[in-house]
């Protein structure tokens, strides 16, 4: 619990509907990710920043851009990013009152008309029951270099679709892209995946409660890949795989209902493939997909498999 938490309070009384917030750690491209917040074209927004107990004080960079009453600070003592990101998240997550929020990434950066077009969106959203806004994002180097731009080309998203070709390798995405509706994460909140590989994606799918995304096109979210990330850094692939395989757990054993058998089975089938080549416990839940489904011989062997992997696994801790 932290015992010595500094927050600056915005003394504007205004209710925006959205929340820019900021999970910081790292200075390096911070100033960058705060002089985008500061060029927005519509500053109607509230804007949250939480220290994880960085060696680095943002206050400066912050205090550059934005007076005291345009943001609220909260200087942690205790690094929650280091045990499991989502827990930063949430911590500072639970400050937020406005309709809708933005995790934006302490090396990322926004278009400025980016809360713009979200305005212009929360319309539709409303009348249609959109929980989850996603905008059109380009990976960037550490000299702001563009490197490769992801859009998709339409109007809405289908969750369900999206993660199947996410999977396959065939679209990419990052967690700054989305905005998504508050209320809908005091409903599920993030799964706890080390590294959080793989919790965005899974907010996808229960934030938006399974229904389309809207899909901006007219603004952008700059996303940056360098060594210092961990989407850009290879020292972590093992961490990532690992962290992935329980991405893969979650899928199976809280969202597979929705998703169509073949691609579950594949799911299944690469869950416990890892298990067994790494030697890593196996969840006896995953086979209860086949059970749901009245695929009885499929359930049995699937559990005949699961236990010779975890017996595997309990020899190597002898």
């Amino acid at each position: 619990m932290d015992t010595d938490i500094t927050i600056k309070r915005s003394n504007n009384e205004t209710q925006h509907k959205l929340a820019l917030v900021i999970p910081y750690y790292k200075i390096d491209f911070f100033e960058k990710t705060i002089q985008s917040v500061a060029s927005q074209s519509n500053r109607d927004f509230a804007l949250y920043i939480g220290n994880d107990a960085s060696p680095d004080d943002p206050l400066p960079v912050i205090e550059k851009y934005f007076s005291p009453e345009d943001y609220q600070y909260f200087n942690y003592t205790d690094n929650l990013g280091g045990k499991n990101l989502a827990l930063q998240w949430e911590r500072i997550l639970d400050h937020v009152k406005e309709d809708w929020f933005q995790i934006l990434g302490d090396d990322d950066m926004i278009a400025e008309n980016f809360v713009e077009e979200f305005y212009k969106a929360v319309p539709e959203s409303e009348t249609n029951n959109i929980s989850v806004l996603k905008f059109v994002y380009d990976w960037i180097d550490e000299n702001d270099q563009d490197m490769e731009t992801f859009d998709y080309r339409v109007k809405h998203l289908n969750p369900i679709d999206f993660t199947i070709q996410k999977y396959r390798g065939l679209v990419r995405s990052s967690l700054s892209e989305n905005i998504f509706r508050t209320k809908m994460y005091h409903k599920h909140r993030f799964e706890k995946i080390p590294l959080a590989w793989g919790s965005d994606d899974l907010a996808l799918l229960a934030f938006s409660g399974y229904r389309d995304i809207l899909y901006i096109r007219s603004s952008k979210v700059k996303v940056r890949i360098s060594n210092n990330s961990i989407s850009g850094t290879e020292t972590m692939d093992g961490q990532k795989s690992y962290a992935y395989n329980i991405f893969r757990e979650k899928l199976i054993t809280r969202h597979s209902k929705h998703f169509p058998d073949l691609f579950m089975e594949q799911v299944i089938t690469d869950y416990l493939s890892y298990c067994h080549m790494n030697k890593h416990q196996a969840n006896y839940g995953v086979a209860l997909y086949y059970l749901k489904h009245f695929h009885i011989k499929s359930f049995l062997k699937n559990i005949k498999k699961i236990y010779y992997i975890n017996k595997i696994y309990t020899t190597t801790l002898r």
